[in-house]
């Protein structure tokens, strides 16, 4: 990324992570945010499938980043390709039975659903995900 488009990300970012009621850590509004918005979290990304079991047997400290930041679907668990050296701030995002995003293709992005206004936890249905 050169500095101008570093520059131009920067200057686009309207999400951070902070203290959530609902549970620990959530992602919240920097700004107004208008409904249909997409371009909150970075571009799709790999998802590598891993074995339940093979998760099992991870130190500790590893097997709980895994276990609370991946979804699974009883078989595998879906890790970014990345591992956890870099993290994208979709994995704070917490559940709402009236969330204010939806998941689209399969979690390769998310979309508003309806206006988010500066300092709104953004959550989701974890029930709509897809793995």
């Amino acid at each position: 990324m050169t500095p101008a488009e570093l520059l131009a990300d920067l200057a686009g970012t309207r999400i951070a992570v902070a203290p959530s009621e609902i549970h620990g850590v959530g992602v919240f509004a920097l700004a107004d945010i208008p409904v249909g918005t997409r371009d909150l979290f970075s571009p799709p990304r790999e998802w590598v499938p891993l074995p339940l079991a093979a998760v099992e047997v991870l130190p500790p400290p590893a097997r709980e980043l895994v276990e609370r930041y991946c979804l699974n679907d009883g078989e595998n668990y879906f890790v970014p390709h990345h591992g956890f050296r870099v993290y994208d701030l979709v994995v704070f995002l917490n559940h709402s039975s009236v969330p204010n995003l939806r998941s689209v293709d399969a979690g390769d992005y998310f979309e508003t659903i309806r206006e988010v206004k500066a300092g709104d936890e953004l959550t989701v249905d974890y029930e709509t995900l897809e793995t």
